[in-house]
């Protein structure tokens, strides 16, 4: 699969404690938050928010790691290992691991609920 140049995305910036993220979006309706996983916002992903937005809803893609649209494996598998372990350093794995294991919140999971609390008051709906 290609990279995915997401220009049928709205591109915008969410800030809360001090931490700006890029948030891509597309659709109208009740928001549904599309979390990425390792390696990030992937050409599937992306399949997936459009379906999301196909239905009547408007799907919010918040930019936590990796290169939005890019396809890991477009360049063969070993550059493809490379990428995904290279878009894990900035999520400090072990980091979150340990907030995990101590009871705590991880700075994302403020910095998601902010972004779920402003997409509720912009697109209305019953929750997110």
């Amino acid at each position: 699969m290609a990279d995915d140049s997401l220009q049928d995305f709205e591109r915008t910036t969410f800030t809360h404690d001090g931490k700006t993220r890029d948030v891509f979006r597309q659709g109208t309706g009740p928001a549904v938050i599309v979390i990425a996983e390792m390696p990030g916002i992937t050409p599937k992903v992306l399949e997936f928010a459009r379906r999301v937005s196909a239905i009547g809803c408007t799907a919010v893609l918040p930019h936590l790691f990796g290169r939005p649209g890019h396809d890991p494996m477009g360049n063969g598998k070993a550059r493809g290992v490379g990428y995904m372990l290279s878009s894990m350093v900035p999520a400090c794995v072990s980091r979150e691991f340990a907030v995990f294991a101590t009871g705590k919140t991880s700075p994302v999971v403020s910095w998601l609920r902010a972004l779920a609390a402003a997409e509720h008051e912009r697109c209305g709906g019953p929750g997110v």
